[in-house]
């Protein structure tokens, strides 16, 4: 199965960072792709469509959703596809599988193959799950009789029960997730294509479907992978191939690959926070005290030493505060509270009890607090620097500088992508043991 050029001819824009794939000498080629393109136009106005037939001009713009994409795919590999939200990955696929039509390049395609695209494709709304099953089989090219020979198969792998009874527009995401990849499975192919339609399901079937996954890469067959967890991508995979902006920016081993994309996403999400926040005060507002000791800027700075708003767990960082004071006293304290976007404090530093008794501030400084390694969890935080006279009876007028949550960091973690509450420091060892029952235990 051959998909040809259709006349649009893509440029070629080099790739940002390239890795070699894995050789495949032994294996025949189950999909080739050479300088595929896919493009879009786009209209400013819904009626330009129709002014556009009328003048016969050009009323559009085009936009590439895949460019000038080349590659080969073997027998028994699992080709991971990874990249941001509007890389071009469903476009790929739809590419491969038929879906969408080509619009420069070659896509060739030499064995059968299966794709789950989206939830419910090819199911009616109206119809019950058991209907749907039988209807979506029929779309599959499968028989009655193939379908009522493997019916109880894919209701026991969906779990649905009387749910099959009910009709498919009441279904949850996660429901339809269910019986999408029950049916899809259920067909024998040599590829089998799987986007993202399963991050719907819940966490147990998304093992179920994993684990199902797993055996088909294990029997031989070709599958292409699209997800955002890059530690499952790791898992499965042998192959990776990493889309950004419709364009193939790397292909090769799992976690070099991986890797170069996490660095690329981290450094995007630098560069935008540093463009929405600033370390100077967002306005007087949300700041108060008798200003006698200032706080005249914030630097953040992560573990490469530079100035930063986004800082990678169990890595080491800093937070900077510098300081300009005429204070008359040598009894003063200073803090950072973090509160998490969802007012949560998470920690607050304190000057009293790490390190500085008391502080006597004069004149222009900055003080430094080491966080070696940060433990925050991913996401996103305040930061609420302040100083304050420490004495048994406090008064409103003993706050010398408050910034209230007028920071803003985020905080990401290396290699796993799910979230976590903190980073706890831990220690593992293996102990010995002979099988009997532990001592103390009933």
């Amino acid at each position: 199965m051959c998909r040809g050029e259709k006349g649009v001819e893509a440029q070629h824009v080099a790739p940002l960072q390239e890795t070699a794939p894995p050789a495949q000498p032994d294996r025949p080629v189950m999909i080739s792709v050479r300088q595929a393109g896919k493009v879009y136009k786009v209209y400013a106005r819904q009626e330009d469509r129709l002014w556009e037939l009328v003048r016969r001009r050009s009323l559009h713009q085009q936009r590439w959703a895949v460019r000038d994409v080349a590659f080969d795919i073997h027998a028994g590999e699992v080709i991971g596809i990874i990249g941001r939200n509007g890389a071009g990955k469903t476009t790929l696929l739809r590419l491969i599988s038929g879906v969408a039509p080509l619009d420069a390049g070659t896509i060739q395609v030499n064995a059968s193959l299966r794709t789950i695209l989206e939830l419910g494709t090819g199911f009616h709304p109206e119809f019950t799950g058991r209907e749907n099953v039988y209807l979506g089989g029929a779309l599959l090219g499968l028989s009655r009789r193939d379908i009522d020979a493997r019916f109880d198969e894919i209701a026991a792998f969906a779990e649905l029960g009387d749910y099959l009874e009910f009709p498919f527009k009441t279904y949850s995401l996660g429901m339809q997730a269910r019986l999408t990849f029950s049916l899809a499975i259920s067909v024998e192919a040599d590829i089998l294509i799987v986007d993202e339609a399963l991050s719907a399901g819940d966490s147990y079937f998304l093992a179920k479907c994993f684990d199902r996954i797993r055996t088909i890469c294990e029997s031989g067959k070709t599958v292409l992978f699209v997800s955002h967890n890059l530690s499952l991508i790791q898992r499965l995979c042998t192959r990776v191939l990493w889309l950004d902006a419709g364009q193939l920016i790397a292909d090769g081993a799992p976690l070099e690959v991986c890797s170069q994309y996490e660095a690329s996403v981290r450094q995007q999400e630098a560069e935008r926070l540093a463009q929405e926040d600033s370390t100077e005060p967002l306005g007087d507002g949300r700041r108060y005290g008798t200003q006698e000791a200032r706080i005249e800027r914030v630097e953040i700075i992560g573990s490469q030493g530079k100035p930063t708003q986004l800082l990678t767990s169990n890595e080491l960082a800093s937070i900077r505060l510098y300081y300009a004071s005429h204070a008359a006293y040598d009894d003063l304290v200073a803090v950072v509270t973090i509160t998490r976007v969802d007012g949560v404090v998470a920690c607050s530093l304190t000057s009293d009890e790490q390190g500085f008794p008391t502080l006597d501030l004069q004149g222009y400084g900055c003080m430094e607090i080491t966080l070696d390694p940060v433990l925050l969890g991913p996401g996103e935080y305040y930061l609420s620097p302040h100083i304050y006279r420490d004495h048994p009876l406090p008064r409103r007028d003993d706050v010398m500088d408050y910034h209230d949550r007028l920071y803003r960091v985020r905080v990401v973690r290396s290699g796993r992508d799910y979230d976590v509450a903190m980073e706890q420091p831990a220690r593992w060892r293996l102990l010995p043991w002979d099988g009997a029952p532990p001592a103390g235990s009933a």
